[in-house]
């Protein structure tokens, strides 16, 4: 066995061309890699195959979300593992080496991921502590950085492509531990995750009314995919009411983004209760300083 034909490694990119190169770079150039181009971008395609052998980009005929590219990539590698990255993120070939290591070691797995720098999880994430040399049981872990399994994988299945974004991990592990599969922690490998930086867009604002109104629907459609319709409207009513006297207090001050956001939850929560698929949009051209 060796990495670089066991491993294949996964971004999807939206407006990504001034931070993707980074990550990148940081990666032997013997390992596959995969960009998912959810921006539509034929230029990026061209720069980074031309200039890094190792780089498919694959362009979708949509922007397909987070978890929609994930899928692309993951149903296009060949490997045994993938390690799915967000842009956002610092590592080294170290630990990629690491991850695989664990990989070939913990035969009972479908999902490992890196301790995250300045990151410290909460109690209820884990189910079992150091099980061996710091390797904990996870119900939860950051999405930023996924080690996957793909026998595992492709016996629970993919991404939820209903979801645009948000809360598309928590569906994806729930599964994964119905099915009797662990997702594991490896305290051993450390990488740095900026956050909320992993694209170009500069206006920030359209972003935050476009993520309010996908976290309420995605709140509601995982609680009503897994738990039931009624656990789903007591998980978010209270958000809708909160959201609903909010939207009319700014209103009334004048306050227009905030006005904006309040309005893209109450929308969010209702569309969900109402059956209605993730269909909000931000106008694209609102989002890219021009």
């Amino acid at each position: 066995m060796s990495l670089n034909k066991d491993l294949t490694i996964v971004f999807v990119s939206f407006y990504s061309k001034n931070l993707i190169e980074k990550p990148i770079s940081q990666i032997d150039k013997s390992v596959p890699i995969l960009v998912i181009e959810n921006s539509l971008d034929y230029e990026l395609k061209k720069t980074l195959e031309k200039k890094y052998s190792n780089v498919k980009v694959i362009i979708p005929d949509r922007n397909t979300g987070n978890g929609g590219g994930a899928n692309i990539g993951l149903r296009s590698a060949k490997t045994k593992f993938v390690l799915y990255l967000d842009i956002d993120i610092e590592l080294s070939k170290e630990i990629i080496n690491t991850m695989y290591l664990y990989a070939l070691k913990l035969n009972d797995f479908s999902i490992l991921g890196p301790s995250i720098e300045g990151l410290n999880y909460k109690e209820n994430y884990f189910i079992q502590r150091n099980i061996s040399n710091k390797v904990h049981s996870m119900n939860f872990i950051t999405g930023c950085a996924l080690f996957f399994n793909m026998k595992a994988l492709k016996e629970i299945g993919y991404y939820d492509e209903n979801i645009f974004l948000y809360y598309e991990e928590n569906d994806l592990y729930l599964r994964s531990l119905k099915n009797n599969y662990k997702i594991y922690l490896i305290e051993e490998a450390k990488i740095k995750h900026t956050g909320n930086h992993s694209t170009d867009i500069i206006k920030r604002e359209e972003v935050e009314i476009n993520r309010n109104w996908h976290l309420m629907w995605s709140s509601f459609y995982f609680h009503k995919k897994h738990y039931g319709y009624l656990t789903a409207y007591r998980k978010t009513v209270f958000k809708l009411i909160s959201a609903c006297l909010k939207y009319l207090i700014f209103s009334i001050l004048r306050k227009d983004l905030n006005k904006k956001i309040y309005y893209a939850r109450m929308s969010g929560i209702l569309n969900a209760m109402l059956g209605n698929n993730s269909w909000f949009r931000t106008n694209l051209d609102k989002l890219i300083d021009k």
